[in-house]
């Protein structure tokens, strides 16, 4: 199997991190944590498994993940966030990995579940990410949120039949909070690139955006959950915008 590491970025990430560290170790055993004021015993924890831990003060995902690299001993990085599980059919893919070019960028989809519940439908049903890449040839941008892998001539490829475990919201308190909070690091990098919070896209955008993941991808199939996920990303959208807006009338 390529020789690889894996980073992880936490802040207040107690619940999780302990579990994240254990399923990366199906991996490898160079394992980077970067830590951003975390006060809620993460970093205790982080100390206790005997992995690399770095602190720095927080100055945006992209910015995070490369340092994790960095301080890396392999070329090869799987970044997963401390929600996320490393899986065996995930290993099982990157060990059929045939020597690859620097540029090419591995992607795989994931298992996301809500407050315990897998979502097999909607948006979140057909969620896939791209995460493992060569830190000589590929890096993160500096967005503020939805940061990217960039480089020269990527190629991406998507690993068939791999899979994370993904845990983002296990209390519904949670998901509100991090809808605001997305919706606003969101709003400001738009602003940031001098978008526009057109009417159609306040109003009509969040409807599609409801429609799309609860009908048209059959999210009505996952019951309530399914209703929530869409609304949630329904909201989710109209509030980008509507920080947008506001922050377009101010300037």
């Amino acid at each position: 199997m390529l020789p690889i590491s894996v980073i992880i970025i936490t802040k207040n990430e107690a619940v999780n991190i302990k579990d994240c560290i254990t399923a990366a170790r199906l991996i490898t055993d160079d394992i980077v944590v970067v830590d951003s004021g975390s006060e809620d015993g993460t970093i205790e924890i982080i100390q206790s498994e005997n992995v690399k831990l770095i602190q720095l003060p927080w100055k945006g995902f992209g910015f995070a993940r490369n340092a994790a690299a960095e301080a890396s001993k392999n070329d090869w990085i799987l970044a997963i966030d401390a929600d996320e599980r490393v899986t065996p059919k995930l290993v099982n893919s990157i060990s059929d990995i045939l020597p690859p070019s620097p540029s090419d960028l591995y992607g795989f989809k994931r298992q996301n579940y809500f407050m315990g519940k897998r979502i097999r439908f909607g948006k979140w049903g057909k969620d896939t990410t791209y995460r493992l890449y060569n830190k000589q040839i590929i890096s993160w941008d500096l967005t503020p949120v939805h940061e990217s892998l960039v480089g020269n001539n990527i190629e991406r490829k998507l690993l068939k039949g791999a899979f994370i475990k993904h845990y983002p919201v296990r209390k519904l308190t949670e998901n509100t909070n991090k809808t605001y909070k997305y919706a606003k690091l969101n709003a400001d990098k738009y602003f940031s690139q001098g978008k526009k919070a057109t009417i159609i896209k306040r109003f009509l955008s969040p409807a599609f955006d409801f429609l799309q993941s609860y009908i048209f991808f059959l999210g009505f199939l996952d019951g309530k959950m399914g209703f929530i996920v869409s609304y949630s990303n329904a909201k989710y959208t109209w509030l980008k915008y509507k920080y947008l807006h506001e922050m377009n009338r101010k300037s």
